[in-house]
């Protein structure tokens, strides 16, 4: 499958992720290559059902704005993608979600940015290692009286 346009891949980081005053904005290349591991790691059909959620969500800006995706203001674009995800019709809601769920992974797995916002992976493993599992031990005797 080839890969998606590196212009439209702005558009929906931009759209979907926006920009933070303390936060960095997105690496087109970094996104881009997780992109690619992402659907490269997962189900075969994934990269299918992504590209149907974003035909789907190029119609869907067609019909209930009328105006292509691309058109749309940066507001704009905000605007139509929080009015499907708060939608009670699960397609729509579903087809916003989809289209942004990587996009939202490749961004805040960085650790740029997910450090301001109080997630250190780092940390967190450092944490996890205090805590090392292994069957290779016997375990300890069992008390009388307890079951």
């Amino acid at each position: 499958m080839r890969p998606l346009p590196r212009s439209f891949v702005e558009e929906l980081m931009r759209a979907f992720v926006g920009e933070s005053e303390h936060l960095p904005p997105p690496e087109e290349e970094e996104q881009l290559s997780f992109l690619e591991e992402y659907f490269g790691a997962g189900a075969p059909e994934l990269p299918y059902l992504y590209r149907v959620c974003l035909s789907s969500l190029r119609f869907l800006s067609l019909l209930l704005t009328g105006k292509a995706f691309s058109r749309l203001s940066n507001e704009g674009k905000e605007e139509f993608l929080q009015r499907l995800l708060s939608s009670r019709n699960p397609l729509l809601r579903g087809t916003a979600l989809l289209s942004g769920m990587p996009l939202f992974m490749s961004y805040y797995r960085r650790p740029e940015v997910s450090v301001p916002l109080g997630f250190d992976p780092r940390a967190l493993r450092e944490e996890a290692d205090l805590r090392v599992v292994s069957r290779d031990r016997p375990l300890p005797p069992r008390e009388e009286g307890k079951t």
